[in-house]
């Protein structure tokens, strides 16, 4: 079983992060994102994050505003999803670089 308590933490330190920065910071292109905005990078983080576990239904793109919320649901229920498996290490790996790519960027 997967260790993700520290996932957690990080997780909810960042949707917080995302929470409170504003519409424009969310949507700026930023360098350290290849370009893309903090909430196209969410967004694509949660479709990654949906594939791994399987679920077949599209992750919808909201509102910049809702970066955080999408995050921490999808986030939770990957996590969920990783400390029941046992070879999901490198899905785990993953997931922590795009967390911590968002981090630098927000």
């Amino acid at each position: 079983m997967a260790q993700t308590d520290d996932d957690r933490v990080a997780l909810d330190r960042l949707c917080d992060r995302l929470r409170s920065a504003t519409e424009a910071r969310l949507v700026r292109p930023d360098q350290r994102l290849d370009g893309a905005s903090a909430a196209e990078t969410v967004h694509r983080a949660a479709v990654w994050a949906a594939t791994c576990q399987g679920l077949g239904s599209e992750v919808p793109r909201l509102h910049p505003l809702a970066s955080g919320d999408q995050l921490a649901v999808i986030g939770r229920d990957f996590l969920d999803w990783a400390a029941e498996g046992r070879d999901r290490a490198e899905e785990l790996i993953e997931w922590r670089e795009w967390v911590g790519l968002l981090r630098a960027s927000i």
